[in-house]
């Protein structure tokens, strides 16, 4: 399997995020010299088993578990540093050793404050029955200021004149704060606390922070392997997302090069990661979504409530023509099927192979307009299930005539080779078709 990974790779999400990234990014990182997390915040949720554990890591790359990779958080990446210090110290107190060795942040990173989290709550609130689903970290916010030139970055932790820029900082998100709750005579943050706490955090981190280009490209030039772990997913994606319901980012192949300084044209390959069944969480149509007793099986068995808000993900059948679009946008070369087994215990499944729109079938996508998705229904196929527990399977001849059938028929209808399928969480439950 090392030589698959040879390179430089990149494993993003087809769809709308959760599809299971960090498995793929865990399993993956055991064979590669360097793994780069290029985009979103805390506002990820990528969830990894091995032998130390679970883990379900908001900032950490899921690469920290090879001690002898190097784990990069690049500029593209906003960071609460409070969360990313907890994590540090959860996976010590796990004998998971992490230093400047293994981990680097990028000094160009944005901070997550708790300003931020503050703005991205009154802002929902604003929206009133028109939410937009934020997980309330902060991401939104924090991107804004970044795209204003203003806020705090990750250098600025080891600038001598911190607290000065500190409280410069937070006299103006004081005022600001208290223009958009009009409430003059409140005091929304604790200088003399957050300074204490961020004390705290700089012993934690401020060693690892640093230029991480240079140590990027060096690894390219050599030849090394390297790995680029995405967040979110292709349909979330600022540009060609479905607007309004987007992330502020791009967690296709475009944000691995935008953060990196590689270009595309120098990845080997781009991994789609795409559940063998569609979830979304927060708003935002899905034309797939069961709401029915089978929806609550899948839901229930795949364990689908999210890593970083705990809200139960919304189910339904597989997306072929929304995979297909997130894909193409993603610049996505080959899938990685996840969570196959979920479906292991139903009598039939079945497959979205088109929308219908106002009389018209559609196979592709022309956009992933929220009124287009809203207002399409889907077309399945329907397939007989296989109903045999598959998560001991190793080899693809070993699986259910139905299970193969099923995967087989999923590769046709997205026209990109399925090379990859996850039939468990843990790393070895895995199946190579390449």
């Amino acid at each position: 399997m090392k030589n698959y990974w040879q390179g430089i790779n990149v494993i993003t999400d087809n769809g709308w995020g959760d599809a299971g990234k960090g498995k793929l990014v865990d399993m993956a990182s055991q064979h590669v010299d360097m793994v780069i997390r290029y985009n979103g915040g805390g506002n990820a949720g990528h969830t990894v088993i091995n032998k130390h554990g679970e883990f379900k890591n908001h900032l950490m790359p899921s690469g920290i578990y090879n001690p002898k990779a190097v784990c990069i958080l690049t500029g593209g990446v906003v960071i609460d540093p409070f969360m990313l210090a907890k994590e540090i110290e959860d996976h010590q107190a796990k004998s998971i050793k992490i230093s400047p060795k293994n981990l680097l942040i990028s000094q160009d990173a944005h901070m997550v404050m708790p300003w931020h989290k503050k703005r991205d709550g009154l802002k929902e609130k604003a929206r009133g029955g028109d939410k937009i689903g934020t997980t309330g970290q902060g991401i939104g916010p924090t991107y804004s200021d970044r795209s204003n030139r203003e806020g705090l970055r990750m250098r600025d932790l080891i600038n001598p004149k911190f607290k000065e820029m500190f409280l410069k900082e937070l006299n103006y998100q004081e005022r600001l704060t208290k223009f958009m709750e009009g409430e003059e005579n409140n005091q929304y943050y604790n200088a003399e606390e957050l300074l204490k706490e961020l004390n705290k955090v700089k012993k934690i981190i401020c060693s690892m922070i640093t230029n991480v280009l240079p140590v990027i490209w060096e690894y390219q030039k050599k030849g090394k392997a390297i790995l680029a772990e995405g967040a979110q997913g292709a349909l979330l994606d600022l540009e060609l997302g479905g607007y309004p319901y987007v992330t502020s980012s791009h967690p296709g192949v475009t944000g691995f090069a935008l953060t990196s300084g590689i270009h595309h044209k120098q990845v080997n390959k781009v991994i789609g990661t795409t559940k063998a069944y569609t979830t979304r969480v927060g708003g935002g149509p899905m034309p797939t979504e069961l709401t029915d007793k089978t929806g609550q099986y899948i839901q229930k068995k795949g364990g689908e409530f999210g890593a970083t808000t705990g809200r139960a993900r919304r189910c339904g059948w597989l997306d072929i023509p929304a995979m297909k679009y997130g894909a193409k946008i993603a610049g996505v070369d080959t899938i990685g099927l996840t969570k196959l087994d979920i479906l292991d215990g139903l009598p039939e499944v079945k497959l979205c192979i088109a929308y219908e729109f106002r009389g018209k079938k559609y196979f592709d996508l022309p956009t992933a307009d929220p009124d287009f998705m809203e207002n399409s229904k889907p077309v399945y196929l329907i397939l007989k299930g296989w109903q045999k527990d598959i998560s001991k399977v190793r080899y693809f001849n070993d699986l259910p005539a139905n299970a193969k059938k099923y995967i087989l028929t999923a590769q046709k209808w997205l026209k990109i080779p399925i090379e990859i399928v996850s039939v468990g969480a843990e790393r070895e439950a895995t199946i190579y078709l390449h």
